[in-house]
């Protein structure tokens, strides 16, 4: 049994980093097995972006209006989506790298569409950064690789940088990531 066939790798783009303030603009979504993918470009009624953000994402707020759907079918096509993860283990686990900033955005956009957030975004997350922290801690890893640019460096899995920093670009090069950090901690 591969324990990543009941996995889903997330990953979000929004226009800052407060989810009370900024937008949700895309998320990435990948299956652990990594033969499943979707990036879902989200238009809120509003779209609230600090520049700094968007300097980091290239998005243009007028192109994520124009591409992007309602928070409403935003949460249609995440729950359509986690329902191809091997239904018969039960809820998938989401990982990410600094997940709870993830989830927390997932969260927002449920709320906002007056759903019932997902289970899945719940409190029972993995996160790649606490792996990263771990293996440094225990002498695995060194130092130096304490971030999401660090590690894809040093594990040689970071997407082509047009794909840097896209919703689902980085959850691929996360899911990427996941596996060498599953790898070590094994050894």
């Amino acid at each position: 049994m591969n324990i990543l066939n009941n996995v889903v790798i997330l990953d979000t783009e929004t226009g800052g980093l407060d989810p009370l303030t900024h937008s949700m603009m895309t998320i990435g979504l990948v299956s652990g097995d990594g033969t499943h993918q979707l990036e879902i470009w989200v238009a809120e009624p509003e779209i609230i972006a600090d520049p700094r953000a968007l300097a980091v994402n290239r998005l243009d707020p007028a192109e994520v209006a124009e591409k992007g759907v309602s928070p409403s079918e935003a949460c249609d096509r995440v729950d359509n989506f986690l329902r191809t993860v091997d239904p018969s283990r039960g809820r998938p686990m989401v990982v990410g790298h600094n997940v709870a900033f993830d989830n927390a955005f997932m969260r927002r956009m449920y709320t906002m569409a007056g759903r019932e957030v997902n289970p899945a975004f719940s409190h029972r997350t993995v996160d790649t950064h606490t792996l990263l922290w771990g293996l440094i801690a225990t002498g695995k890893l060194p130092p130096n690789v304490n971030g999401s640019d660090a590690a894809f460096a040093h594990f040689e899995v970071a997407p082509p940088e047009s794909l840097r920093h896209t919703a689902l670009g980085d959850a691929v090069a996360t899911r990427d990531l996941l596996e060498k950090l599953l790898s070590l901690l094994a050894e």
